[in-house]
């Protein structure tokens, strides 16, 4: 049986950093400005602002930026992040399907609304926008389109085309975490034992190398290799990890309810 709960690592992703201050003044921007300047200044006042989630600020410099270009891409987009966090859907949906139709290259805003789609439980529209989105062989985060392309699947019900969609990932990013897990818990729910431990040894190894701390998911995932290959003291381990890193975690309570703590 799939995993019930995924963390789907969709978010506000690759936001442009800002190398000036955010304290810069409309007035500032606006006074004897080139229009495309001002406009790229807004947008990435808007960005940095919803990156500390200050939507207020943020909104106040995206509706400047689409006073001078309406059509603008990555304006709309951003009010569709905006409006996403508010609980507006209706106007969200409107933002970030005006940005693909005006600029149907525009890849990361069509992330965007691929990532509302999958919000919103509407998983084979979400896999067609990033199915379009993988497409674009320059996005440098092609490697988590397919990670997303593969969460569809698996909500989907479709765990081969999910395995297809996390070895791409896998072939374009071969530290995609996010993959290594994906491709491991898919595997373990269809009782692949032997290749779901050969992904899980590679993402421990990457966690080691990165000095990065195991999930609750990881955690699950290893006590149940290791029961199945009866490794008890590594079980045991794994299992002892889980119930002090994350008592309260779904993880622990599948373990406390398969397996009765033991």
């Amino acid at each position: 049986m799939l995993l019930k709960r995924i963390r789907v690592f969709i978010g506000i992703v690759l936001l442009t950093l800002l190398s000036g201050c955010v304290t810069t003044t409309d007035s500032a921007l606006t006074k004897n400005a080139d229009p495309e300047l001002a406009l790229q200044r807004f947008i990435d006042l808007g960005f940095e602002y919803i990156k500390r989630e200050d939507f207020s600020r943020a909104q106040k410099h995206l509706v400047r930026a689409l006073e001078i270009d309406e059509d603008n891409a990555r304006a709309n987009s951003a009010m569709g992040l905006i409006y996403q966090r508010q609980g507006e859907k209706k106007l969200a949906e409107e933002s970030f399907q005006s940005a693909i139709d005006n600029d149907p290259r525009y890849t990361q805003g069509r992330t965007y609304y691929a990532a509302f789609l999958f919000s919103n439980q509407r998983y084979n529209d979400s896999l067609e926008q990033f199915l379009k989105a993988a497409e674009d062989t320059t996005y440098s985060a092609r490697s988590q389109v397919y990670t997303n392309i593969a969460l569809c699947n698996v909500r989907l019900n479709k765990p081969e085309r999910a395995l297809q969609a996390y070895e791409r990932a896998l072939q374009i990013d071969r530290f995609n975490s996010g993959a290594l897990a994906g491709m491991t818990e898919v595997l373990l729910s269809l009782n692949n034992f032997k290749q779901a431990q050969y992904y899980y040894n590679r993402l421990v190894q990457q966690i080691a190398n990165q000095s990065l701390s195991h999930s609750a998911r990881t955690l699950w995932q290893g006590v149940r290799i290791a029961r199945h290959f009866n490794a008890s003291q590594q079980e045991a381990s794994l299992a002892a990890l889980l119930k002090e890193l994350y008592p309260d975690s779904p993880e622990y309570k599948r373990y406390l309810s398969q397996f009765g703590g033991k």
